[in-house]
């Protein structure tokens, strides 16, 4: 009985079980030697599935592509899922080494960063001190130019009065 033949023995089945026609024909087809299908299959009819060790009087049955029989099941890997994974990560302790050591090296970097910091600031403020004694100097300087220049004009008063 070819695979074909089975899957129209199983339309029938299922038109009488239902009462209605098989819509989902091409999403079979499409499906049915995806992973998660042949995994499902391979615990539903463990008694059916022949090994890879076939016999040489099966060769009617055998569909030629490498060691690969029409009716083997090939185990393909999934992938984990995100549930698994979490978990398997948990039961696995924690913290492992790398995750340590990437912690130690981003507390360095904020460290060299505040001290960075620091410094900036530290600059930043004797920059502000500079600039405030540096506009008292100019102050003191009009000051004494604007002295100078009162002088000056009662010196001159003083002689124009003479």
């Amino acid at each position: 009985m070819t695979e074909h033949d089975k899957f129209e023995k199983a339309k029938i089945m299922y038109q009488s079980l239902e009462k209605c026609n098989f819509q989902f024909e091409r999403c079979w087809h499409l499906l049915k030697d995806q992973p998660k299908w042949i995994s499902h299959t391979k615990k539903d009819d463990v008694k059916q599935r022949k090994t890879m060790n076939s016999s040489s009087s099966d060769k009617d049955d055998v569909l030629e592509m490498g060691n690969v029989t029409e009716n083997e099941v090939i185990e393909l890997d999934r992938p984990m899922g995100r549930k698994a994974e979490k978990g398997k990560r948990k039961a696995q302790g924690g913290q492992t080494e790398e995750i340590i050591q990437l912690r130690k090296m981003k507390y360095t970097l904020l460290e060299e960063s505040r001290a960075q910091e620091k410094e900036f600031y530290r600059l930043k403020a004797e920059k502000m001190e500079y600039d405030k004694d540096k506009e008292q100097n100019k102050i003191r300087q009009e000051d004494e130019r604007l002295r100078l220049e009162a002088e000056k004009l009662e010196l001159t008063k003083k002689e124009s009065d003479q």
